[in-house]
């Protein structure tokens, strides 16, 4: 079975290329980050609160997560410049090929059973942002229950190099990701 890395670099990377009529093997897609964010509200008020995402991103990903800041401050919704409100996880190279076969593989069948699977294509950066309602889907914390009550969601983003076209949907259904116009 080949990983994530291979498949991509070799059988996608290839289909893509004939199907669009590049010339060179360097026009392809290429992802280069993926990252794993966390919003919590409740931090504003309380900041023991971003211990519990700081721990479930440090268990999926397998590195560090860094607490995200506010940039500045909102009167309404009671926040100020400086506060923590979530946290945040790059993943590149292995770590990333790592978490993207766990994901594509055992997490979107998932979600596509549940049918809760809410996508945002963002061409301006060239990602693909996933929100996740429920946490709970990944085996690694499925021990974790009591912890999970508090957590609503979370977003993972992946970061392609090459600018994908609405009608051009190959190397998102490549990876088994649906992705509609």
């Amino acid at each position: 079975m080949k990983t994530i890395q291979q498949y991509s670099n070799t059988i996608l990377k290839t289909d893509y290329l004939l199907k669009n009529s590049k010339k060179n093997v360097l026009q392809g897609p290429k992802i280069n980050k993926v990252t794993l964010n966390i919003g919590v509200r409740e931090a504003n008020i309380n900041s023991s609160k971003i211990l519990i995402p700081l721990l479930i991103l440090k268990v999926l990903s397998g590195e560090k997560p860094k607490p995200t800041k506010a940039r500045k401050s909102i009167a309404n919704f009671k926040l100020r410049e400086g506060k923590i409100i979530g946290c945040k996880k790059t993943l590149r190279g292995p770590s990333m090929h790592f978490f993207l076969e766990n994901f594509v593989h055992v997490i979107l069948p998932i979600l596509f059973e549940s049918k809760t699977l809410k996508y945002k294509i963002n061409k301006g950066t060239n990602s693909l942002t996933i929100g996740i309602k429920d946490c709970s889907i990944f085996p690694e914390l499925e021990n974790q229950y009591d912890l999970l009550k508090s957590i609503v969601g979370f977003n993972v983003t992946i970061n392609y190099k090459e600018n994908i076209n609405n009608k051009d949907n190959l190397f998102f259904s490549g990876l088994k990701i649906p992705f509609k116009m």
